[in-house]
């Protein structure tokens, strides 16, 4: 084991990037949940992400690629290998940045970092007059979490507003793909597996006050729906089809219940909130709960939409 770890640190000093070890992902997730992954990288640039991805190839380490730790549950055991995270303020501004590419007729075309928190990327279309990204109010998470996601709300998706995406693939080359090349499904995308480092959208000319109404409209909305005030990870399961996964869970008396610090919230049956001590095994056995208790009185089976990862 130490062997291995001073293996993986020689590996990695040959990056220009900061490298924590043993760092608590509790820090990086919403949840405020999960043990220490192995070795913490906060890239500098796309070329040290190009090498990191290049390492853990070569040498067959796993890699995981973080944003900002939300609709994702890490084990309480950790993450083994490399974590990347391209959403901290240690990382690369390449990852972070927002800049107007072009403008076409009342199109506005904005390339941002797969880091940038979708928050911040709402707030710009709003000061700038750029409609589009209304929906993604209330939605936590990094731009790049939302593509691979293909978030949305009230009936729209990233999908709608991309223009492309800009990843590293597999051996560690960038590349522009345009968006009408990949692959969207609900809550979620065929580009697994490659890291994005950032993406172009399709925006409109739009007054502000109008936009910003929209958007505050779109927060009460989920302020009144979901425990935007508890630590979680958001929907943990997919809605099957044209039923909402809450009913079922609702209707089959789970609001409220729990297990240890986790507890399917009584604002939103699809929400598990951490009421301050739960760990990972706690959540993992009240999704189980759920799960079980769902496909037993409904007979539907439902999909998780949170990603559990870890050793």
């Amino acid at each position: 084991m130490i062997k291995k770890r001073n293996q993986l640190r020689g590996l990695l000093s040959e990056l220009n990037s900061t490298v924590l070890f043993d760092e608590p992902m509790n820090k990086y997730t919403s949840f405020s949940i999960g043990g220490p992954a192995e070795a913490m990288v906060f890239p500098r640039d796309e070329r040290d992400m190009s090498k990191i991805i290049h390492i853990a190839r070569v040498e067959k380490i796993p890699l995981f690629i973080l944003g900002k730790g939300s609709n994702l549950l890490v084990s309480d055991k950790g993450l083994h290998g490399i974590v990347a995270s391209l959403s901290s303020n240690l990382s690369g501004e390449c990852f972070r940045q927002i800049v107007q590419t072009k403008e076409l007729n009342n199109r506005v075309y904005l390339y941002a970092g797969a880091g940038v928190a979708l928050t911040r990327l709402l707030r710009f279309t709003i000061q700038n007059g750029l409609s589009g990204l209304e929906f993604t109010a209330g939605i936590p998470g990094s731009f790049g979490g939302a593509v691979i996601m293909n978030a949305g709300s009230y009936g729209k998706e990233i999908k709608d507003v991309l223009d492309s995406v800009r990843i590293i693939d597999r051996d560690g080359c960038p590349a522009d793909i345009p968006a009408k090349d990949i692959s969207f499904k609900y809550r979620g995308t065929a580009i697994h597996g490659k890291a994005i480092a950032g993406a172009v959208l399709r925006l409109r000319k739009g007054d502000k006050e109008k936009i910003e109404k929209t958007v505050q409209e779109n927060l009460l909305m989920k302020k009144k729906s979901q425990p935007l005030n508890k630590p979680s990870a958001g929907s943990i399961f997919k809605n099957p089809g044209s039923t909402r996964a809450w009913e079922l869970i609702d209707s089959v008396g789970m609001r409220g219940a729990s297990v240890g610090g986790a507890c399917v919230s009584p604002v939103h049956a699809n929400f598990i909130v951490n009421t301050g001590r739960a760990t990972a095994g706690d959540v993992i056995s009240l999704i189980r709960q759920i799960g079980s208790r769902v496909e037993k009185d409904t007979g539907i089976t439902l999909e998780l939409e949170v990603k559990i990862v870890g050793k």
